[in-house]
């Protein structure tokens, strides 16, 4: 099977400096390398060409307009090469053989993708219900386990699986809880994560957030915690759970309905998520937690 490796990048340059080289020679399993462009103006392809000299398996994209982060990675995973594509960060730097100790879980044909194990934060994904709302939480263990989702910037998955589900879901734009969103709709529709602690990998968490404003974030990930729910949950006595938990959140901040106005507009101007319905919400749920 062919391998691609997309590091998808905005305005990163400063972390390409340090880590670029180290994620190229850290991936001897990848066919090709490619640097996901979201338009950036701080002159990071004109860096990565330089680099690309050196190591010409690396590949870049610039995108003209900025997308946003999954938008950008669904648009790189159509353009690969590869059987199976590796999601990186840009921060994040790979140990070497964390490809390899990935690609026996391929093996089997339901397996959607696996997670990379971030050094000092080995953990899974588990996800429950609680208070009217999907809750995720960490899990830990030292062997191969079962996870409700893949990190979007720490995993290799299927490229035809990811391009079945239509990839991140858009809804989610600008980021938060596509990378969730996903993990269900592929247990739902009858496909296996796993996350892979042999899979190491050190992120750096260089790239901030913190430079678009606390309350921007704040209502994005409001807006989109909400969004999951509605997208995901068909089960009538949970809808209805989220319904009063909706109203009480309200009582506790009037502001909360803003948010809700905002994740209906969103569920108003996309289409249907996409996922094959082969287990039930209340099925995956007792799965993964």
């Amino acid at each position: 099977m062919k391998i691609s490796v997309i590091i998808t990048n905005w305005n990163g340059i400063h972390v390409l400096k340090k880590y670029l080289k180290t994620v190229i020679t850290s991936s001897p399993e990848a066919d090709e390398i490619i640097l996901i462009d979201d338009a950036s103006t701080d002159n990071s392809c004109k860096f990565a060409k330089k680099i690309q000299k050196k190591y010409p398996k690396l590949k870049i994209i610039k995108r003209k307009k900025h997308y946003g982060f999954g938008k950008n990675s669904n648009f790189a995973v159509k353009k690969a090469s590869g059987d199976l594509v590796v999601l990186l960060n840009n921060d994040l730097v790979p140990h070497l053989g964390y490809i390899t100790a990935s690609l026996k879980h391929f093996n089997d044909p339901q397996v959607f993708g696996v997670g990379f194990a971030e050094l000092g934060k080995e953990n899974y994904g588990k996800i429950f219900w609680k208070n009217g709302y999907i809750q995720t939480e960490p899990g830990y263990s030292n062997k191969t386990h079962a996870t409700a989702w893949l990190s979007g910037g720490s995993s290799i998955v299927k490229k035809k699986l990811f391009l079945k589900l239509g990839g991140f879901d858009d809804v989610y734009a600008p980021f938060y809880f596509e990378d969730t969103d996903l993990g269900l709709r592929a247990w739902r529709s009858g496909y296996k994560l796993v996350w892979e602690p042999k899979s190491v990998v050190n992120h750096q968490h260089e790239y901030s957030t913190a430079k678009m404003g606390k309350q921007f974030l704040i209502y994005v990930k409001e807006r989109n915690h909400l969004l999951c729910v509605l997208r995901n949950i068909t089960n009538k006595k949970l809808l209805l759970e989220n319904l009063f938990w909706q109203f009480l959140r309200i009582l506790s901040g009037p502001n909360y309905i803003k948010i809700i106005l905002a994740a209906h507009r969103q569920l108003h101007s996309h289409p249907l998520p996409i996922s094959e319905k082969k287990l039930t919400d209340i099925q995956v749920l007792e799965m993964l937690k």
